[in-house]
């Protein structure tokens, strides 16, 4: 096992949408390798001018709507910066952030977080010698391979139920918290405790999924085994595949194209360009598919595939035969690489602030000026944003400057946000963001979605308009 620190984490939002919601509570547990508790933190967020909810969102964690502004709590500025340094300091030397669906929701909220409030390491998780690990994918493997290591709450169709409130159920895992399910800390202390039980009951896939954590490990796994098994699942529905390294993709670190053996190269490379092409976007049937090396997925050896029936049927030396057809066949591997380079999608230009995230990291010269920019006293903080060399950073840099000193802004800089936050309010239900109508429109459908009683029905969509009003008073 590692020797280093593992720090399991976990964030309450306002929404499902990194760019334009925002985090309104983080909680963290930092601990050897042997799971012992060595520091916690958790930190609350005011609501920033701009951002807004989903109203499901609020009905998952239990905030009330008005609370959101209403509180005592640091301001978004404020809460994010006190994260970033605790993880600095827990990471000093390196370590495992770990959490669960964290890799997919939370690990992208926190980039965009960092991003948002001008820190220097947006990637923190995955750089400096730190690694990440998602037990989410941990109890993925072990409820298809080893179900007999967890238990598990079943949808009707006989599907896992692998929420983390399930499983703790399932499995009683219980903490001494006073916060339920839904709350930061909460949901990383119970991580934590699933951790260290698939670690105890299934040493061999928690021990793999450890050595994934690193970049480097899906490239030299793939080249050491021709044939290897790979769990997907669409929804609450797994899929095993065998599959076999094709190549990198180019233009893109860390991912790679994989052949399903399920089918035939032989019998594909016999198709022209149109139909083989075809074959690779087949959907459930699709021959290749794109392994995302950096998202700390773990694979496994050629024996956990024939768990499912169809690969035993297929057995053992023709996967392997099929598997060596494509590493020597460099044609028509460059074909299904051309195919899916053709097939690929290509996206605008983002044009908002908070979808340029990709677009450059940030110079030498303008992480000095962000630490400058932290340091300084409020009354400085505009005439230190101008140093920046990124137009990006000036224009995030007003944001924050507005939010913890809006009395420090040019009034030209101050009049065109707010018409930004104006507009974005006013704006109508298909934007990205949480604009008012947006909010009406989901309140609709995940009112009941979330709450059976009418009466609470009611009392929830007053709170609701209730903030909306108060919004509109602002920003009409």
């Amino acid at each position: 096992m590692s020797n280093e620190n593992f720090i399991f984490w976990d964030l309450e939002t306002t929404g499902r949408n990194e760019k334009y919601n925002q985090i309104t509570q983080a909680g963290a547990i930092l601990t050897d390798k042997n799971f012992n508790i060595k520091d916690k933190i958790e930190i609350h967020s005011k609501l920033r001018e701009g951002k807004w909810f989903e109203p499901g969102a609020l009905l998952t964690t239990g905030v009330e709507p008005l609370g959101l502004f209403g509180n005592n709590y640091p301001s978004y500025y404020e809460a994010v910066a006190q994260l970033y340094e605790t993880f600095l300091e827990w990471s000093n030397s390196s370590a495992v952030f770990i959490g669960y669906n964290s890799i997919s929701f939370d690990g992208p909220f926190l980039r965009q977080a960092f991003y948002q409030n001008l820190m220097p390491e947006i990637y923190m998780p995955v750089t400096s010698g730190n690694t990440q690990m998602d037990v989410f994918d941990i109890a993925k493997l072990v409820s298809v391979f080893h179900p007999e290591h967890i238990r598990v709450n079943k949808d009707e169709k006989g599907y896992a139920i692998l929420k983390l409130e399930s499983l703790a159920e399932a499995n009683d895992l219980k903490i001494q918290y006073e916060a339920g399910p839904h709350d930061a800390v909460y949901d990383a202390l119970i991580t934590l405790e699933l951790a260290k039980m698939l670690s105890i009951r299934c040493p061999k896939i928690f021990e793999a999924s450890l050595e994934f954590r690193k970049r480097d490990t899906p490239k030299k796994f793939m080249l050491e085994n021709n044939v290897f098994t790979n769990l997907t699942f669409w929804g609450r529905r797994p899929s095993i595949k065998a599959q076999t390294l094709i190549s990198g993709i180019p233009d893109r670190n860390h991912s790679y194209l994989v052949y399903n053996l399920l089918f035939d190269p032989e019998e594909m490379s016999k198709l022209d360009e149109k139909e083989l092409c075809k074959k690779t976007i087949d959907g459930p049937n699709r021959i290749t598919e794109v392994f995302d090396g950096s998202k700390s997925k773990t694979l496994l050896n050629e024996s956990y595939c024939f768990k499912d029936s169809k690969f035993a049927e297929i057995g053992i030396d023709t996967l392997r035969k099929r598997a060596k057809f494509i590493r020597e066949n460099e044609e028509f591997s460059s074909r299904i690489v051309e195919c899916h380079l053709k097939n690929s999608k290509t996206w605008p230009e983002p044009i908002e602030i908070e979808e340029r995230i990709f677009e450059n990291f940030p110079s030498n010269a303008d992480k000095k000026t962000m630490i400058g920019f932290h340091t300084s006293p409020n009354s400085k903080k505009y005439e230190i944003s101008k140093q920046f060399e990124d137009t990006r950073y000036q224009e995030l840099a007003t944001r924050v400057i507005y939010e913890i000193a809006r009395q420090t802004l040019p009034e030209l800089e101050k009049n065109n946000y707010e018409l930004e936050i104006r507009e974005r309010f006013n704006d109508d239900d298909s934007v990205k963001w949480n604009s008012k109508n947006k909010i009406l429109k989901l309140l609709e459908t995940e009112v009941d979605k979330f709450i059976e009683n009418d009466q609470d029905k009611i009392l929830f969509r007053q709170k609701v308009m209730t903030f909306l009003n108060s919004e509109s008073a602002k920003w009409s």
